[in-house]
Protein backbone atom coordinates (compact mmCIF):
# COMPACT_ATOMS: atom_id res chain seq x y z
CA UNK A 1 0.00 0.00 0.00
CA UNK A 2 1.83 3.09 -1.21
CA UNK A 3 -0.93 5.72 -0.93
CA UNK A 4 -2.88 5.36 2.28
CA UNK A 5 -6.04 6.92 3.65
CA UNK A 6 -6.95 7.01 7.32
CA UNK A 7 -10.24 5.28 8.05
CA UNK A 8 -10.21 6.01 11.77
CA UNK A 9 -8.03 6.96 14.73
CA UNK A 10 -8.18 5.14 18.08
CA UNK A 11 -6.73 5.78 21.51
CA UNK A 12 -5.72 2.14 22.07
CA UNK A 13 -3.97 -0.33 19.83
CA UNK A 14 -6.44 -3.08 20.76
CA UNK A 15 -9.37 -1.02 19.38
CA UNK A 16 -7.42 -0.40 16.18
CA UNK A 17 -6.59 -4.10 15.81
CA UNK A 18 -10.28 -4.99 16.25
CA UNK A 19 -11.18 -2.50 13.50
CA UNK A 20 -8.46 -3.95 11.25
CA UNK A 21 -9.77 -7.49 11.82
CA UNK A 22 -13.32 -6.38 10.99
CA UNK A 23 -12.11 -4.77 7.75
CA UNK A 24 -10.12 -7.82 6.74
CA UNK A 25 -13.14 -10.06 7.45
CA UNK A 26 -14.94 -7.91 4.85
CA UNK A 27 -12.10 -8.37 2.36
CA UNK A 28 -10.50 -4.94 2.90
CA UNK A 29 -6.73 -4.86 3.46
CA UNK A 30 -5.80 -2.55 6.35
CA UNK A 31 -2.72 -1.54 8.31
CA UNK A 32 -2.44 -0.31 11.89
CA UNK A 33 -0.01 2.60 12.31
CA UNK A 34 1.08 3.58 15.81
CA UNK A 35 4.10 5.20 17.43
CA UNK A 36 5.07 3.96 20.86
CA UNK A 37 8.80 4.78 20.65
CA UNK A 38 9.70 1.20 19.86
CA UNK A 39 7.55 -0.16 22.69
CA UNK A 40 9.14 2.13 25.29
CA UNK A 41 6.21 4.49 25.60
CA UNK A 42 2.78 2.91 25.02
CA UNK A 43 1.23 6.04 26.54
CA UNK A 44 1.87 7.77 23.21
CA UNK A 45 -1.28 6.07 21.93
CA UNK A 46 -3.61 8.21 24.00
CA UNK A 47 -1.77 11.38 22.96
CA UNK A 48 -1.10 10.69 19.28
CA UNK A 49 -3.60 7.98 18.41
CA UNK A 50 -3.45 4.71 16.54
CA UNK A 51 -4.50 4.96 12.90
CA UNK A 52 -6.13 2.32 10.74
CA UNK A 53 -5.32 2.97 7.09
CA UNK A 54 -6.44 1.53 3.76
CA UNK A 55 -6.01 2.41 0.10
CA UNK A 56 -8.01 5.45 -1.02
CA UNK A 57 -10.15 3.22 -3.27
CA UNK A 58 -11.17 1.13 -0.24
CA UNK A 59 -11.97 4.11 1.99
CA UNK A 60 -15.75 4.33 1.36
CA UNK A 61 -16.21 0.57 1.87
CA UNK A 62 -14.00 0.65 4.98
CA UNK A 63 -16.07 3.45 6.53
CA UNK A 64 -19.24 1.52 5.80
CA UNK A 65 -17.75 -1.68 7.26
CA UNK A 66 -16.87 0.10 10.52
CA UNK A 67 -20.12 2.07 10.67
CA UNK A 68 -18.32 5.40 10.55
CA UNK A 69 -20.56 8.31 9.64
CA UNK A 70 -19.27 10.94 7.25
CA UNK A 71 -19.60 14.71 7.16
CA UNK A 72 -19.07 16.70 3.96
CA UNK A 73 -16.88 19.80 4.34
CA UNK A 74 -15.86 22.34 1.68
CA UNK A 75 -12.09 22.59 1.34
CA UNK A 76 -12.12 26.31 2.15
CA UNK A 77 -13.76 25.62 5.52
CA UNK A 78 -11.09 23.06 6.41
CA UNK A 79 -8.46 25.59 5.35
CA UNK A 80 -10.10 28.25 7.55
CA UNK A 81 -9.92 25.91 10.57
CA UNK A 82 -6.22 25.33 9.96
CA UNK A 83 -5.56 29.05 9.40
CA UNK A 84 -7.33 29.95 12.66
CA UNK A 85 -5.34 27.27 14.51
CA UNK A 86 -2.08 28.69 13.14
CA UNK A 87 -3.01 32.25 14.05
CA UNK A 88 -3.91 31.28 17.64
CA UNK A 89 -0.84 29.10 18.30
CA UNK A 90 0.56 28.35 20.82
CA UNK A 91 -2.94 28.70 22.36
CA UNK A 92 -5.92 26.57 21.39
CA UNK A 93 -8.08 28.03 18.65
CA UNK A 94 -11.82 27.45 18.66
CA UNK A 95 -15.03 28.16 16.80
CA UNK A 96 -18.39 26.88 15.62
CA UNK A 97 -19.62 25.21 12.45
CA UNK A 98 -23.00 25.51 10.78
CA UNK A 99 -24.80 23.54 8.12
CA UNK A 100 -27.66 21.20 7.38
CA UNK A 101 -27.85 17.44 7.51
CA UNK A 102 -24.43 15.90 7.05
CA UNK A 103 -22.83 18.90 5.39
CA UNK A 104 -20.89 21.83 6.86
CA UNK A 105 -21.72 25.11 5.13
CA UNK A 106 -20.36 27.86 7.41
CA UNK A 107 -17.54 28.47 9.86
CA UNK A 108 -17.27 30.93 12.75
CA UNK A 109 -13.73 31.31 14.14
CA UNK A 110 -13.91 32.64 17.71
CA UNK A 111 -11.85 33.91 20.56
CA UNK A 112 -10.75 31.41 23.20
CA UNK A 113 -11.72 33.03 26.49
CA UNK A 114 -9.41 30.66 28.38
CA UNK A 115 -6.35 31.84 26.41
CA UNK A 116 -4.79 28.44 27.17
CA UNK A 117 -2.86 25.83 25.16
CA UNK A 118 -4.91 22.88 26.47
CA UNK A 119 -8.54 23.99 26.75
CA UNK A 120 -11.00 26.47 25.31
CA UNK A 121 -14.17 28.36 26.14
CA UNK A 122 -16.22 30.04 23.42
CA UNK A 123 -17.19 33.68 23.83
CA UNK A 124 -20.98 33.70 24.55
CA UNK A 125 -21.53 36.92 22.57
CA UNK A 126 -19.71 35.48 19.55
CA UNK A 127 -21.64 32.23 19.97
CA UNK A 128 -24.95 34.12 19.85
CA UNK A 129 -23.83 36.13 16.80
CA UNK A 130 -22.88 32.90 15.03
CA UNK A 131 -26.26 31.37 15.84
CA UNK A 132 -28.07 34.43 14.46
CA UNK A 133 -26.01 34.43 11.26
CA UNK A 134 -26.47 30.67 10.77
CA UNK A 135 -30.23 30.99 11.27
CA UNK A 136 -30.43 33.84 8.75
CA UNK A 137 -28.76 31.52 6.20
CA UNK A 138 -31.14 28.64 6.92
CA UNK A 139 -28.45 26.65 8.76
CA UNK A 140 -28.12 25.20 12.23
CA UNK A 141 -25.08 25.17 14.47
CA UNK A 142 -24.01 21.55 13.92
CA UNK A 143 -20.55 21.43 15.46
CA UNK A 144 -17.44 23.00 16.84
CA UNK A 145 -13.73 23.02 16.08
CA UNK A 146 -10.62 23.63 18.12
CA UNK A 147 -6.92 22.98 17.90
CA UNK A 148 -4.35 20.92 19.76
CA UNK A 149 -1.23 23.06 19.27
CA UNK A 150 1.22 20.27 20.16
CA UNK A 151 -0.62 16.97 19.88
CA UNK A 152 -2.68 14.81 17.56
CA UNK A 153 -6.35 15.48 16.80
CA UNK A 154 -7.51 12.97 19.43
CA UNK A 155 -10.11 14.10 22.00
CA UNK A 156 -8.59 14.87 25.39
CA UNK A 157 -10.41 14.27 28.67
CA UNK A 158 -11.19 18.00 28.76
CA UNK A 159 -12.70 17.74 25.26
CA UNK A 160 -14.87 14.76 26.19
CA UNK A 161 -16.04 16.48 29.37
CA UNK A 162 -16.44 19.86 27.68
CA UNK A 163 -20.18 19.77 27.24
CA UNK A 164 -20.68 20.22 23.48
CA UNK A 165 -24.18 19.52 22.26
CA UNK A 166 -25.17 15.88 21.69
CA UNK A 167 -25.05 15.07 18.00
CA UNK A 168 -22.58 17.82 17.14
CA UNK A 169 -19.56 16.94 15.05
CA UNK A 170 -16.37 18.16 16.73
CA UNK A 171 -13.32 18.87 14.59
CA UNK A 172 -9.83 18.94 16.05
CA UNK A 173 -6.87 20.48 14.22
CA UNK A 174 -3.81 18.68 15.58
CA UNK A 175 -0.13 19.45 15.24
CA UNK A 176 2.27 16.50 15.58
CA UNK A 177 5.97 16.98 14.89
CA UNK A 178 5.16 20.03 12.79
CA UNK A 179 2.54 18.19 10.71
CA UNK A 180 -1.05 19.43 10.74
CA UNK A 181 -3.96 17.01 10.49
CA UNK A 182 -7.70 17.31 11.05
CA UNK A 183 -10.03 14.68 12.53
CA UNK A 184 -13.73 14.81 13.39
CA UNK A 185 -15.53 13.19 16.33
CA UNK A 186 -18.88 12.85 17.99
CA UNK A 187 -18.86 12.76 21.79
CA UNK A 188 -21.25 10.63 23.77
CA UNK A 189 -21.12 9.36 27.34
CA UNK A 190 -17.52 10.47 27.81
CA UNK A 191 -16.22 8.73 24.67
CA UNK A 192 -15.34 9.89 21.17
CA UNK A 193 -16.56 8.18 17.99
CA UNK A 194 -14.67 9.02 14.79
CA UNK A 195 -16.43 10.76 11.92
CA UNK A 196 -15.15 10.55 8.36
CA UNK A 197 -14.40 13.82 6.56
CA UNK A 198 -15.42 14.08 2.92
CA UNK A 199 -13.70 17.12 1.41
CA UNK A 200 -15.88 18.92 -1.13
Amino acid sequence: MSDLATVSVYTTRSDAEIAKARLEADGIDAIVIADDEGGLNPGFYSRYGVRVVVTPDDLPDARESLGIDVVAVPGEILESMVAHARSAAPLEACGLLAGTGGEIAGIYPMRNLDEAPDRFTLDPAEHFAAWRDATSNGWEIVGSFHSHPDSAPIPSEADLDGGTEPGWVNFIVGVEAGRISVQAWRYEDGAGSPVGIERR
